[in-house]
């Protein structure tokens, strides 16, 4: 999917997993880059009449034979993107949407910090899914990001040469943390673009029964076995970065809430409390990559005494 627009050279890749359809996110993405990429990250031969759905709209698609975790799908797309000579990329989940002029406003933020003189990395929007990224200024209207979420990330093709890809390894959940205190470390900070939406659905929201439920008359809960990956990848993430211990540690208490949160509402306790145990085991091991074949399929079993909302789908 190529297109003549104002920002040529940078390349969108859009991963996806067992899409229900064609992401409307490409209809919309064409006319803001030079060419989508599209990573399916082993969704199976039962998505090859979508996959070619997704070719016949002009999309290069590169289909992983199994699932390989986000920081891989990523990176085989950004592989592509940079071999083709983009100058720059953008990344983004299948459940994202864009409003027209999404990626130049990108652009313009990273170029107006490199007019200033103001080192910048990635570049974000200034809000995802209402959540704002935006962090303390860095002077000249620039704005550092707080935290950064892969979807909707600008990526230089600069910026990868020197800080290197995702890390695979860490296979879903902080991994877009990890690249962005790699950046920091590398004295290429991410930024935001002022005022910039991207609108997504964080997980699936639930409505609780009982005193919770007073409490919390609504919450987002992840698909159970993400719980292993954020509590594995918590522990790794602050043993590699000593540097940034403040921000980790306030972010992990965050989790440990969320966290206690699952244990509570997941049925049944015990399959939560071993997924959140076995995180925190192989994350003090360094065991990375792939959870095992066992652990998947306990984890495939627990559901949530709670609701969901109409809107409700796993993330």
């Amino acid at each position: 999917m190529t297109s003549r627009h104002s920002s040529d050279g940078v390349w969108g890749v859009v991963t996806v997993h067992r899409p229900a359809q064609v992401p409307p996110l490409l209809a919309d993405l064409a006319p803001q880059v030079t060419g989508i990429i599209v990573v399916d990250d082993g969704s199976g031969s039962e998505f090859d009449s979508i996959r070619a759905e997704v070719a016949a709209s002009g999309a290069l698609v590169l289909a992983l034979e199994r699932n390989s975790g986000i920081g891989a799908a990523l990176n085989r797309g950004i592989r592509c993107a940079l071999d083709k000579g983009a100058s720059a990329i953008v990344t983004f989940d299948q459940d994202s949407t864009i409003a027209p002029g999404f990626v130049d406003a990108l652009s313009a933020a990273w170029e107006h910090a490199r007019a200033h003189g103001v080192p910048a990395g990635p570049v974000v929007p200034e809000f995802f899914a209402d959540v704002s990224q935006a962090g303390p200024p860095a002077g000249h209207g620039v704005v550092h990001a707080a935290h950064a979420i892969q979807s909707g990330m600008y990526l230089p093709a600069g910026v990868v040469d020197q800080v290197g890809l995702m890390d695979e390894a860490l296979f879903i959940d902080l991994v877009d943390t990890d690249f962005e205190l790699r950046c920091l470390d590398a004295d290429l900070p991410c930024i935001v673009a002022p005022g910039l939406r991207l609108p997504h659905r964080l997980g699936a929201r639930y409505r609780f029964p009982g005193p919770l439920g007073a409490l919390l008359p609504t919450l987002t809960l992840s698909t159970p076995f993400r719980y292993y990956y954020r509590a594995r990848n918590r522990i790794v993430l602050a043993r590699r970065h000593p540097r940034h211990r403040a921000r980790l540690r306030r972010d992990a208490r965050a989790d440990y809430a969320y966290f206690l949160i699952a244990w509570m509402l997941a049925r049944p306790h015990s399959t939560m409390r071993k997924l959140l145990v076995a995180g925190f085991r192989d994350g003090r091991a360094e065991r990375m990559g792939r959870m095992g074949p066992a652990l998947m399929t306990e984890a495939a079993r627990v559901t949530w005494r709670a609701r969901p909302l109409p809107d409700a789908e796993s993330a």
